[in-house]
């Protein structure tokens, strides 16, 4: 179903206008350069730079057809694609044929899926995984960190794709916002539910999210989630590959499963059965994957629960979480003498939390905590209301309720703060 944009098709490459440099402009620009393409990287937010003397325009799928550059873009008839589109046009002729690329996209569970699967596949294989954690190198289950701060913006499948080579990697994973670019031996879908608005609300993210299926190239495999309502090459979830706490169901074959009792097993459900459909599919025996999963207990920042000077801490701060999400950590953690820090660091985050929809679940669930501490400086207005106190970051919030945690009898700690890890 790809779609050329012809790229490098030409005798003369287009010039090409590539949009938005705190998204990943500046990279695709750059790679487009190196490879003999005439581009620019420009910046649309602050400026509206013409785009008159380009062929061709590569912008996020997030920028709002408002935009003056794509409304300039739309009225002069230039061709216009996605980063994404570019990104796989540019890496297709990647050095290490032998290398499996596996693009993790959906509207939740990323992370968690791309994650266990670099888990599990590591068990045979050298694995790179790109992720809101960074780019890191597994072995044997183990991870060892290679970079930190790598968004998963289209752009950054370059750097990421350039490590894994350099790594003699055997399979690289990337975790891609709103869609895959095509480079995937295989693509996972791990859930098209809980959707949301984009491009200034004028777009459904799960529309942006089927570029896993609109730009895969011939060969590539699909694994979704059922909900979903596709029809893939693997399905998981309800009528696929499914999980259980106490084990895994693949058709008419079982595993057991022995999962640390502490794990957010709901929180994690998605994430196991989809990494586990598509490691099997990749390979990885049953009992592989049941290994990889002997005592798992969450990754940080993930609904992890560990404790610490008597209290039980509710960690799910992680760069995309939702006020649902929220909601849902909520109810995990009830119980008596609860804390919680609950926002948003504003200056790592470039898409913030629903503040609204946040205060007014603050403000139902209310009664039942102890101690309410807000990070970030949209939530300052609501602190009187809340009864709540306030902190800067993730770090001086859990201090701060460290410190409250005697006096306040706390006996639980939830942290909800939407940052980068």
């Amino acid at each position: 179903m790809h779609c050329s944009s012809g790229l490098q098709a030409r005798r003369r490459s287009p010039k090409v206008a590539v949009l938005d440099t705190i998204h990943g402009a500046s990279t695709i620009a750059c790679k487009m350069v190196e490879s003999g393409i005439e581009a620019e990287a420009l910046e649309v937010y602050h400026h509206a730079p013409s785009i008159a003397s380009f062929d061709l325009v590569a912008a996020p799928v997030h920028l709002e057809p408002n935009n003056p550059v794509l409304v300039e873009a739309r009225r002069l008839g230039k061709k216009i694609i996605t980063h994404h589109q570019a990104v796989g046009e540019l890496m297709g002729q990647r050095s290490n044929h032998s290398m499996e690329v596996f693009e993790v996209t959906g509207t939740h569970s990323k992370t968690s899926t791309a994650l266990l699967l670099a888990r599990m596949l590591s068990c045979q294989k050298k694995v790179v995984s790109h992720t809101t954690r960074g780019l890191e190198l597994w072995r044997k289950g183990e991870a060892t960190l290679l970079r930190k701060g790598l968004s998963i913006t289209p752009g950054n499948v370059i750097p990421a794709m350039a490590e894994a080579e350099a790594q003699k990697a055997d399979a690289l994973i990337s975790e891609i916002s709103l869609g895959g670019t095509g480079l995937a031996d295989w693509g996972i879908l791990t859930s098209l539910s809980g959707d949301y608005r984009i491009a200034g609300g004028t777009k459904w993210a799960s529309t942006a999210k089927l570029q896993m299926v609109s730009l895969a190239k011939p060969g590539a495999r699909l694994v979704a989630n059922n909900d979903a309502r596709l029809s893939p090459d693997i399905a998981f979830g309800v009528g696929g590959v499914r999980a259980e706490p106490d084990r895994m169901i693949f058709g008419e074959e079982e595993q057991p499963l022995a999962l640390s009792e502490d794990l957010d097993f709901p929180g994690y459900q998605t994430a196991i059965a989809g990494s586990a459909a598509a490691a099997h599919a990749a390979g990885i025996s049953l009992e592989e994957i049941a290994e990889a999963l002997q005592v798992f207990n969450g990754f940080s920042g993930r609904m992890k629960l560990h404790r610490q000077n008597g209290l039980t801490i509710f960690d799910s701060s992680n760069s995309g979480l939702k006020v649902r999400d929220v909601r849902l950590a909520l109810d995990r953690a009830r119980g008596s003498r609860l804390g919680v820090v609950a926002g948003e660091e504003s200056e790592t985050v470039c898409e913030g939390m629903d503040i609204p929809a946040l205060v007014d679940l603050l403000r139902q669930r209310r009664a039942e905590i102890e101690l309410l501490i807000l990070v970030g400086e949209r939530l300052r207005p609501w602190t009187e209301e809340l009864k709540a106190v306030t902190a800067q970051d993730l770090v001086s919030g859990f201090d701060l309720a460290q410190a409250a945690a005697g006096s306040a009898g706390l006996e639980r700690l939830l942290l909800c703060v939407k940052c980068f890890r």
